[in-house]
């Protein structure tokens, strides 16, 4: 069983969120979700859990071109991903949508 236990997250709650976002970030998910066995839900629950775990003190906002549009995508965010977001959120005072979005960003220029 450990083998299963690396290889594949236990099942967990998922509750479906409202989220805008940058619509360039979103395609590239895409993108990725073509290549990976990962739909663009479970790439985004990725990036939220790299931002949780890597959370160091420090969060860099980065800012946004004016001519960017954010697109408001409904997703199955796991219960973990959203205590944690909301952790964050009271840590930094920074909005949930901007966190997905700096989560988004952060892990594709990693």
């Amino acid at each position: 069983m450990d083998y299963f236990e690396n290889k594949f997250y236990k099942r967990e709650k998922r509750i479906r969120r409202n989220y805008e976002i940058d619509d360039s970030l979103y395609t590239r998910l895409e993108e990725y979700s073509t290549i990976y066995e990962a739909s663009v839900a479970d790439l985004i629950n990725a990036c939220i859990e790299n931002l949780i775990n890597n959370d160091n003190g420090d969060i860099t906002v980065y800012e946004k071109d004016e001519r960017e549009i954010s697109v408001l995508h409904t997703i199955l965010i796991r219960e973990s991903n959203i205590k944690g977001l909301d952790t964050l959120k009271d840590k930094y005072g920074l909005s949930i949508y901007k966190l997905v979005n700096i989560a988004i960003k952060s892990t594709l220029e990693e």
